[in-house]
């Protein structure tokens, strides 16, 4: 099973699954610290997630933020995740579609958050260099994802891999690469709610308006 095919089939119970307890939602929890720092009550934003699966972050980050001006879209490849996304939220905007095949005419995003969907893209480069055409000059991406630094990393995404669709983890170095001339990178967060958990890191990047 492979492709949209898994995300169908885990759909209705993924926010049931064990990873959420470990990995997916302190993730959100500090995906949303972060994106604190950035906004303030006196502006407008438009939030992409790409890769939202049933719209738990647009969710939690309605109710952080229920102060705020803020647009909300979700875009996820699976026609299910999406179905069940539109009915717990009515707020938001979800989109099901590829990340290669989503086109924003007339909009411009402040924030695109990518959250553990990046390993699954195909063409990283294009996708990075996507995000950045999609994002306001000086938006910012907010970037999570298991990443694969060391020898205990690899085995344990080699295990993960039997339940998920192809994906790489790409090392922080890695990361840093597809950023260059596109973004200021301006921190990365460790993520690690468990000792035995992989490496999660939430790299957090500014478009770089002089590019």
């Amino acid at each position: 099973m492979g492709g949209i095919k898994i995300w169908d089939f885990w759909a209705n119970k993924y926010e049931r699954l064990w990873v959420q307890k470990y990995s997916l939602s302190p993730t959100r929890r500090d995906i949303i610290k972060e994106i604190k720092k950035t906004i303030n009550l006196s502006g407008f934003y438009n939030v992409l997630d790409m890769g939202c699966g049933t719209g738990q972050l647009l969710r939690e980050m309605q109710t952080e933020f229920k102060n705020f001006h803020i647009k909300y879209t979700g875009v996820d490849i699976s026609p299910k995740m999406i179905e069940i996304a539109k009915e717990h939220d009515s707020h938001s905007t979800y989109i099901n579609c590829s990340v290669d095949d989503f086109t924003a005419p007339n909009m411009d995003f402040d924030i695109i958050v990518c959250s553990h969907s990046f390993p699954y893209y195909t063409n990283k480069e294009a996708v990075f260099q996507k995000f950045c055409s999609l994002l306001k000059e000086e938006g910012h991406l907010f970037l999570a994802q298991a990443s694969v630094n060391t020898v205990y990393d690899t085995i344990a995404m080699f295990f993960v891999k039997f339940t998920t669709s192809s994906a790489k983890y790409l090392s922080v170095k890695k990361i840093q690469i597809l950023a260059e001339n596109r973004f200021k990178l301006l921190s990365i967060q460790r993520i690690k709610e468990k000792f035995y958990m992989p490496s999660i890191c939430l790299f957090v990047l500014k478009k770089d308006g002089k590019r």
